[in-house]
């Protein structure tokens, strides 16, 4: 054997190798795992406010509109500009509104009623930036409504705005993946933020995977014992975001 014959022997042999390894990295290394959401660990029981109001929901609509957060419990963000979020069978013009608790635990409405056009499907709403900055250690509802033939259709979810912590601040500043980012915020019962980095990746008016499990999981979350919702409404709450985390993956 020549010495070039020699040369495309290796090569070929390189070549073959290079493919094996390639191949079996691709068969054998474990997906990407996508997180639920982890309610916090000291869940605090909303107040009668959080309750729905209005109508039972427009007639047809096998999904009546639905807050895309925690209901049976008060959520978590860090955010003081947060995003949120809720989903429509069809279209429907929103009012949505933002409330903040005083010490005696009375509701105080903050700004005037927004109208936002919206869509069928999952529908979201960013406080912008020039809107003044939400307190840290404070509690807060927001409520979305819609109108029906038979009057409004209200619906509620409460909120606190918490310090993050070191742990999170630390992971942060190296990670750049939304879906990533979803999962870290989960991890720290950081809904608001959590749902919102989900929704990067899918299309408008979808949950996309990422969306989707986080949706189930909240889902999940929410037979907590100590709310103002009866079980009927509980259940209602949890068979609307099962249909929805199925319906718009």
């Amino acid at each position: 054997m020549n010495t070039q014959m020699l040369w495309l022997f290796i090569k070929r042999i390189n070549r073959r190798f290079n493919f094996s390894l390639i191949l079996s990295l691709l068969m054998f290394s474990p997906p990407i795992a996508i997180a639920g959401y982890l309610p916090p660990p000291n869940q605090q029981p909303p107040s009668d406010y959080s309750r729905s109001g209005g109508t039972r929901g427009c007639p047809e609509e096998p999904i009546s509109l639905t807050v895309l957060a925690p209901k049976t419990y008060v959520g978590y963000t860090a955010s003081k500009h947060p995003t949120f979020a809720w989903f429509l069978y069809s279209d429907h013009e929103t009012d949505f509104r933002l409330f903040e608790f005083d010490t005696n635990g009375q509701r105080k409405q903050i700004g005037k009623p927004i109208k936002l056009p919206t869509s069928k499907g999952i529908n979201k709403y960013s406080l912008p930036e020039n809107h003044p900055e939400l307190e840290i250690g404070k509690k807060y509802l927001w409520q979305v409504a819609i109108s029906c033939p038979d009057g409004a259709l209200v619906q509620r979810a409460e909120f606190m705005v918490v310090e993050m912590s070191s742990v999170l601040k630390s992971k942060l500043p190296t990670t750049v993946n939304s879906s990533q980012k979803a999962n870290i915020y989960a991890d720290e019962s950081l809904w608001y933020e959590a749902l919102k980095e989900a929704l990067k990746l899918a299309p408008d008016g979808k949950l996309g995977e990422v969306g989707s499990t986080l949706v189930q999981s909240l889902a999940q979350s929410e037979n907590q014992g100590n709310t103002p919702h009866t079980q009927q409404e509980i259940q209602q709450i949890i068979e609307n975001l099962k249909a929805i985390a199925n319906q718009s993956k």
